[in-house]
């Protein structure tokens, strides 16, 4: 799972502050096509171009970390590990070092690394469009040679041959190959649909590391819809715009697929009700300044659409979905333990957090 980077105001003041540094407002980056969002725009710093690390990052679907006793940002999928130093022009790759031409540094206390550092030990492309100043950042397409069936190999023995053929294709099997009906969908002891991210049968890339959003998706479109949706599907429709699997390519997009809206969780009139974004996320923000008040909000969102609320935890970060309530507990599906189905907040994979440090629920509707 992906965890957020929050780095401490003192970090702020950083040794090359006395390079060249200025913003190119007019300068965008595109992921695989899809134009990326950033808090602070693309900067300059000696004629190299550093982004803002976050978006990026996300759009590949790395894990992000960052390590307080050293001072680094620790990025990684389930092959690389690229580590940046704060006010360090070094680089490690898989415990390599190199330099980079300008170091990773703050600007409006957001991490800004340069992008080529960034992207290629993750096989990234980069090229860029002078026309629409435009970063294209893109992943080679790597062709998959499927073995000739039903030829004899070079001792004339057709049938070693073909069950050959047959372990490699097996080894290519992809999430789009897997049938829909023999995706597990919980217990079957509660109503509610409960996907892990790491159940095998669905082939989800590095063990459904990331896949959390996905995983609540699936399980909340399934009970409001009152038909099988699978995290495959929704990963594939992820990567059918242009992004990972694990990266929700439109949150709005994805539940009007299904003839479904995204809806204020909350009423205008709920002392917990923060405001609705408007945005392509389209969430609720909670305001709960304790455990209690937390609780109380998700038991409002409840009551309003008794299928379930998607919850979020932005500080780690973590999506899962609130499904039902007592008077002491809320009970939680959550995507991120294989036994977690109907549980109750600390035994969920938000150990270090507290309830209140909610950020956000998503309700869906028809």
């Amino acid at each position: 799972m992906k965890k957020y980077i929050f780095l401490p105001i003192m970090l702020l003041v950083m040794a090359f502050l006395t390079c060249a540094v200025y913003a190119e407002d007019d300068l965008s980056v595109s992921f695989k096509n899809e134009k990326l969002t950033f808090n602070s725009s693309p900067i300059i710093v000696n004629d190299r171009t550093l982004v803002q690390l976050r978006p990026i990052a996300e759009a590949m679907g790395l894990e992000i970390e960052f390590e307080v006793v050293t001072s680094q940002v620790i990025l990684a999928d389930n092959k690389t590990e690229v580590r940046f130093s704060v006010n360090s022009n070094v680089v490690t790759v898989n415990g390599v070092d190199s330099e980079m031409e300008s170091p990773m540094l703050m600007k409006d206390n957001y991490t800004f690394v340069p992008i080529r550092a960034l992207v290629e030990p993750f096989g990234y492309e980069i090229s860029y469009n002078a026309t629409s100043k435009t970063i294209l950042v893109n992943l080679p397409k790597k062709e998959i040679k499927r073995p000739s069936e039903n030829k004899e190999n070079t001792n004339g023995n057709a049938n070693s041959s073909n069950e050959k053929t047959d372990e490699i294709l097996e080894e290519q099997k992809t999430k789009k190959d897997v049938d829909p009906d023999t995706i597990r969908t919980g217990s079957g002891k509660y109503p509610n649909t409960y996907y892990y991210q790491s159940q095998e049968e669905m082939l989800l890339e590095n063990k459904g590391k990331g896949y959390c959003w996905v995983c609540s998706y699936a399980m909340l479109i399934t009970d409001v819809l009152g038909k099988k949706v699978t995290p495959i599907e929704v990963a594939l429709f992820n990567e059918e715009n242009g992004y990972n699997g694990n990266y929700i390519a439109g949150h709005d997009m994805l539940v009007k697929k299904y003839g479904l809206k995204l809806v204020p969780a909350l009423s205008e009139e709920s002392q917990y009700y923060g405001g609705f974004n408007l945005g392509n996320r389209k969430e609720t923000v909670i305001k709960a300044e304790d455990d209690e008040s937390a609780m109380l909000a998700i038991k409002e969102a409840l009551d309003n659409f008794p299928k379930g609320v998607i919850v979020r935890y932005d500080g780690y970060p973590h999506s899962m979905v609130a499904v039902s309530y007592d008077d002491e507990n809320i009970y939680f599906n959550d995507p991120g333990v294989p036994n977690g189905e109907h549980i109750t907040f600390e035994n969920t994979c938000l150990k270090n957090y507290k309830l209140s440090d909610i950020s956000s629920i998503q309700a869906i509707s028809k």
